[in-house]
């Protein structure tokens, strides 16, 4: 998508937009840009600053108006310089620091080769393909820096790439073939959910509301925009949610934002869903014993998966381990792809619950970080399951299909229903009952709203009540 950038004078050059996260940046609200860039307060910061500056919007994609006027300023200059003179602007309001892209890799010891995928075996990756291994139809978005779009793991997997990119292509490549790659094509590495398919976009706000609207159903981001919240990234979030988009986020490195205590976004955001790393015996810390070695462990984080030295691949033809929350997150991702799969109807509230509920309980491995690792570790094997086997319960209609007891039901021909499911039938005492925040609840008592009933692990209905 081409982006209009208006000069704030004739002699200003134009600087690429590529080039705006490696500058001081700062998103302003203006509601009539136009007329405001006219002003005399306006010519005074380009007289302040002393350099070129550019601006053009930060959210062309959106379709609120509240983002739709989000303009973003850049220039080889001093970022507060630039954030104090544009609050001296009477047209400009909402001013905030914009984000600082980085993605969240930690390499340490690599190796050409490797045998079996211990990380697929952590999450159960076979039993989740028991269930399905994926439909084209489902598009796994990644937003990163770039992609080896001629990997021999992402060939004939692309709906969306952008060949303009010239970013660094190493990072991105591997996220997306741990996500979504190639499988059984008896070459390289086995990915969770191969059989989707990938679209591949510029690791951006706005390349994630592009990716929504593109018909992404679930996006990854294995990078972090900065350690404090923005406003306008929190209203991209939400609008890319409420189109349908499952977001799933990298946590943090350990040492990102200052340290593993720390909240790291867009993970921290409100409807993003935030991954740290576990090692192959669930260990929090890589080096145990170490806790200097764990990644992001805070009250931000929702899950873990394998990010402490797991295999993957950077480049056509190059196998080898690396660690990092950017590596914990696409396995998440890749199974949420799974679990669209098996029930295309299902919403990201459910996702988001069936994730915490089905995941395997840690804490006693981890002890010094209970309540900092979120529901526990991904269980892809019972996660695509529970989607899987999910039902909407409405209200009985009285009708299995055949019915002529005053039950409804047949029982000389009971048959397979083709009315609404029997809510009547479901003795829900005898299941364990879960809000979709995942929290276990007495129905009896808890308020209206929609429930997951779940028997042994797995989500067996859903009640409305």
């Amino acid at each position: 998508m081409k982006v209009k950038k208006i000069l704030v004078t004739t002699f200003l050059s134009v600087l690429s937009l590529t080039s705006f996260s490696q500058k001081s940046s700062v998103w302003v609200t203006a509601k009539n840009i136009e007329r405001t860039k006219q002003t005399v307060e306006f010519q005074s910061l380009v007289k302040t600053l002393q350099t070129d500056i550019v601006f053009s919007q930060a959210f062309p994609s959106s379709k609120q108006g509240a983002l739709q006027n989000v303009y973003e300023f850049a220039c080889d200059c001093n970022e507060v310089d630039l954030y104090s003179a544009l609050h001296k602007v009477s047209g400009f309001t909402g001013i905030e620091y914009a984000p600082k892209y980085e993605v969240l890799a930690e390499p340490n010891d690599y190796s050409s080769t490797f045998g079996s995928n211990w990380a697929l075996d952590l999450i159960n990756a076979n039993g989740a393909w028991f269930i399905t291994t994926g439909n084209s139809n489902v598009n796994i978005a990644i937003s990163d820096q770039n992609f080896y779009v001629n990997h021999e793991e992402l060939t004939g997997k692309i709906n969306y790439y952008d060949s303009t990119n010239t970013a660094t292509r190493t990072h991105g490549t591997a996220v997306a073939t741990i996500a979504a790659g190639n499988t059984n094509n008896s070459t390289g590495l086995a990915s969770i959910g191969y059989n989707s398919s990938l679209s591949l976009f510029r690791m951006n706000y706005n390349d994630m509301l592009m990716a929504s609207y593109s018909g992404a159903k679930v996006l990854n981001l294995s990078w972090t925009s900065g350690c404090t919240f923005n406003s306008y990234a929190q209203l991209a979030i939400d609008e890319i949610w409420n189109n349908g988009t499952f977001i799933v986020a990298s946590a943090g490195n350990g040492t990102t934002c200052g340290g593993a205590n720390n909240l790291v976004y867009p993970a921290a955001y409100n409807h993003v869903f935030a991954v740290t790393s576990v090692g192959a015996q669930d260990n929090i810390e890589r080096i145990i014993g170490n806790p200097n070695t764990r990644h992001q462990t805070n009250s931000s984080v929702d899950i873990c998966a394998p990010g402490h030295n797991v295999p993957l691949s950077a480049a056509p033809g190059w196998y080898l381990y690396s660690s990092g929350t950017s590596f914990a997150a696409p396995y998440v991702t890749g199974t949420v792809g799974l679990m669209i799969a098996a029930n295309p109807n299902i919403t990201n509230s459910e996702i988001d619950s069936i994730l915490r509920i089905s995941a395997t309980n840690i804490d006693s491995l981890n002890p010094a970080y209970v309540g900092k690792i979120g529901a526990g570790r991904l269980n892809s094997a019972d996660a695509v399951t529970m989607a899987y086997l999910m039902t909407i319960v409405v209200e009985d209609d009285g009708n299995n299909g055949h019915g002529n007891d005053a039950d409804g039901s047949d029982s000389s021909n009971p048959g397979q229903g083709n009315g609404k499911p029997n809510k009547k039938s479901l003795n829900i005492t005898d299941y364990q009952i879960y809000d979709m925040n995942g929290k276990l609840v007495n129905v009896e008592y808890a308020p209206s709203g929609m429930y997951l009933v779940v028997d042994n692990g797995v989500v067996i209905n859903k009640i409305i009540k």
